[in-house]
């Protein structure tokens, strides 16, 4: 079978499909998830409470709320945002964006968040908060494959034009929040390829973007979902993520751990990608079990990385979060007790958005913090693996 071409499916081939998936899921019975308001403990306290609230610098925030302002400000923005049973209120919260610019310094953007903004922290009877890191990953890589220069090169694609996901709560009302993803081929809708037999059978070779020089540090692309590549021409090519094949994410650090390979304490991006490195053919077989693929997309370097909610994420101030308890463009404060893998009693308390999600980001309680990009930001969310607490900010209307 042969998915590297690409196919515009006629009219009447989708209305038929559709159909028939109606009728499909119709008949199946598919669990729903119940999320109880018991699973998260939300508490009002004062900004006082917030740790070092006082003396944080959050001015560098105002870029990542007027992204999220730039979403929620749109005449079109009809999304409810939610979080547990507390409704936000949209219109506070867009006169708030009526004033951000007006705020020209640290405190006076305190002062402003102070008056439109009540804290809440959020606990989870279940789970710790638990922080990690992700960047933008920066990596070599070409246009051409290289055997002298790069024999180990791996593509990085762009989504196929027949990759389509299928929203199944559209057609019945148990089936809310359930989507499959799958190609269409030979007037046939199939599921789509894993990452094995997209790698090994050369799936989808007009779709590449480039060439990757290190497997490894290609695999981890897809994790962080935003890189930088670098061309021997000296030009970088800057890619995002544009939509996966829908398959279940398997984390390669935790069957390391499991298999004694690297122990638990010593486990990060760092070691993984060195293990990874040291192990081309075991690392290959390894990185098949995850059978879950990224496609990108290039875009402007002007842009910066974009986030899953469309806001362009903001180095430290930008987060990754489960947006099925957490909605995008709620302003958070983090207390990460463990930041710095060079100090690690040094904690981190600041102001970041909700702008993000990720595969491996489950529950209300799980935050992936965007550390930016370069050397110091890769070592940084390699490492990262910390407890902590967290606040949510809610819009109060002011009379």
């Amino acid at each position: 079978m042969s998915l590297n071409r690409n196919y515009t499916a006629p009219l009447f081939l989708l209305s038929l499909f559709f159909l028939c998936v109606f009728f499909l899921f119709s008949c199946i019975e598919i669990k729903k998830e119940h999320r109880s308001t018991n699973e998260l403990i939300i508490t009002k306290v004062t900004f006082s409470e917030l740790p070092e609230w006082d003396v944080a610098e959050i001015f560098p925030a105002r870029k990542a709320l007027e992204e999220s302002c730039k979403s929620i400000s749109k005449k079109h923005f009809s999304s409810v945002i939610k979080l547990s049973n507390i409704l936000i209120n949209l219109e506070a919260y867009k006169m708030f964006c009526g004033k951000i610019k007006a705020a020209t310094n640290n405190n006076e953007l305190k002062k402003l968040i102070e008056a439109n903004f009540y804290p809440v922290i959020i606990d989870s009877p279940e789970k710790e908060t638990l922080y990690t890191g992700y960047i933008e990953l920066e990596l070599k890589g070409r246009l051409e494959l290289s055997l002298t220069e790069a024999p180990n090169a791996v593509p990085v694609y762009k989504k196929p034009n027949n990759l389509f996901t299928i929203d199944l709560g559209l057609f019945k009302e148990e089936l809310k929040n359930n989507k499959i993803i799958g190609i269409i081929e030979d007037n046939k809708f199939l599921p789509a390829p894993t990452r094995k037999e997209i790698e090994t059978q050369n799936l989808f070779k007009d779709n590449i973007i480039a060439y990757i020089d290190d497997p490894a540090r290609a695999y981890f692309l897809h994790i962080q979902g935003s890189g930088r590549i670098k061309l021997p021409s000296g030009k970088t090519i800057f890619v995002g993520y544009d939509g996966d094949n829908g398959k279940e994410y398997f984390s390669i650090g935790r069957s390391l751990i499991k298999e004694g390979i690297i122990l638990k304490e010593n486990i990060s991006m760092q070691t993984i990608i060195k293990w990874m490195q040291e192990n081309i053919e075991k690392a290959e077989l390894l990185r098949f079990k995850n059978k879950r693929f990224i496609f990108f997309k290039e875009r402007n370097n002007s842009e910066g990385p974009i986030g899953a909610s469309g806001a362009i994420v903001t180095p430290m101030h930008s987060a990754a979060v489960d947006n099925s308890f957490l909605p995008y463009h709620l302003p958070l404060w983090v207390e990460v007790n463990h930041f710095s893998p060079d100090r690690p009693s040094q904690k981190y308390s600041n102001l970041v958005l909700a702008q993000d999600t990720g595969s491996a980001i489950k529950g209300p309680t799980r935050i992936d913090l965007f550390i930016g990009n370069g050397t110091v930001a890769e070592e940084i969310a390699g490492k990262l693996n910390s407890t902590g607490r967290v606040w949510a900010l809610i819009p109060i209307i002011n009379n």
